[in-house]
């Protein structure tokens, strides 16, 4: 009794082990700075700015190379596979990770084999001879510098509001009023307007330094 005791904890151990490491081996479990990603269980709007670059194309099953060639750097940014998505903005000239996120699902949609409505057709201004299509990236594309993602339907932005400044710089620097910018950008009204749009896009779920930039264009 005594024996079997001890024998059973043993063997449950072992028995875990060997299928992590049976899974590692197979695929299916990554392990990626300090997170763990199961292989081929992201989708795009899983892509958060705490991410790193190679998380998230571990999670996607995209490889790393054509990640990279979709955020499109330009020559001799920083950008390695530690590189979280939130520091892109300061390494990639006009880069959003909400409209990233629609640059990725498109793209996944492709190498899916998914039809991805085009332009005219989800505004409904195609007749239905047309064939008119959006240029998507394809999963032959090359590990090439492309060009970075631009504003979405959401509003032009401004590329003066940088993820490194406060609301109250925004505020200033655009000769807005800072009780409307907030409100315009949806934050509550008690919102730390001295803290920056990056910290805030950090503790707030769902906003991000493009919500700003659409609501600066709005109100200019």
């Amino acid at each position: 009794m005594t024996r079997l005791t001890w024998i059973a904890p043993v063997v449950f151990v072992a028995v875990m082990l060997g299928g992590v490491g049976i899974a590692q081996a197979t695929g299916a479990w990554v392990t990626s700075g300090n997170q763990v990603v199961v292989a081929r269980q992201l989708a795009a709007d899983d892509v958060k700015g705490s991410m790193i670059l190679q998380q998230a194309a571990d999670g996607l099953a995209v490889p790393y190379a054509e990640l990279v060639a979709l955020i499109g750097p330009p020559e001799g940014a920083a950008v390695t596979p530690t590189t979280a998505f939130k520091d892109l903005e300061g390494l990639v000239p006009g880069f959003s990770l909400t409209t990233f996120r629609e640059t990725l699902k498109a793209y996944l949609a492709t190498r899916a084999g998914t039809p991805v409505p085009t332009a005219a057709t989800s505004t409904g201004a195609a007749g239905p001879g047309d064939t008119t299509s959006v240029a998507t990236p394809t999963a032959s594309s090359s590990p090439t510098r492309t060009a970075a993602p631009q504003a979405t339907a959401t509003g032009t932005g401004d590329a003066s509001v940088k993820g490194s400044m406060t609301l109250r710089q925004v505020a200033d620097a655009n000769h807005l009023t800072l009780s409307v910018l907030v409100a315009e950008c949806g934050l509550p009204a008690d919102v730390n307007a001295d803290r920056t749009l990056r910290e805030i896009s950090d503790a707030t779920p769902g906003f991000d330094v493009q919500i700003v930039k659409d609501a600066v264009a709005r109100l200019a």
